[in-house]
């Protein structure tokens, strides 16, 4: 990402028409010194939660994308989904086996009422 994260916050306060004296006030900095933040190109994660509440959105997600942890975040995704189609091919294996064993129920069943007809037919 070619923004700064003062420049990223910058832009997601504007877009929710925050102003900067509101936010510097609800993370309990003078307008100044939030000012100067915004400058920055590193914030201190607390602030960044504390404003993630303000905004009603994860601004920790800014650093996603940006290395090393894009691809630690891309590992683990792979994991994830990796397991997710492991548990879905056995939930389909399990389908397969219960609809098997359903047949043959059935088909037991089945040679059940034929033998108590033959039965009752002696």
């Amino acid at each position: 990402m070619s923004d700064s994260i003062g420049e990223y916050l910058r832009l997601r306060l504007r877009s929710k028409n925050i102003l900067n004296k509101d936010a510097a006030a609800y993370i309990g900095l003078s307008e100044s010194a939030f000012d100067k933040v915004l400058k920055l190109d590193d914030i201190y994660p607390s602030r960044l939660i504390k404003l993630s509440g303000l905004l009603q959105e994860n601004l920790l997600e800014y650093y996603h994308t940006l290395e090393p942890l894009k691809a630690l975040l891309e590992a683990e995704k792979k994991v994830q989904e990796d397991s997710l189609r492991l548990l879905t091919d056995k939930i389909e294996l399990q389908k397969q086996v219960i609809d098997n064993k359903e047949e043959l129920l059935m088909t037991q069943r089945k040679y059940i009422e034929e033998l108590e007809t033959r039965l009752k037919n002696k």
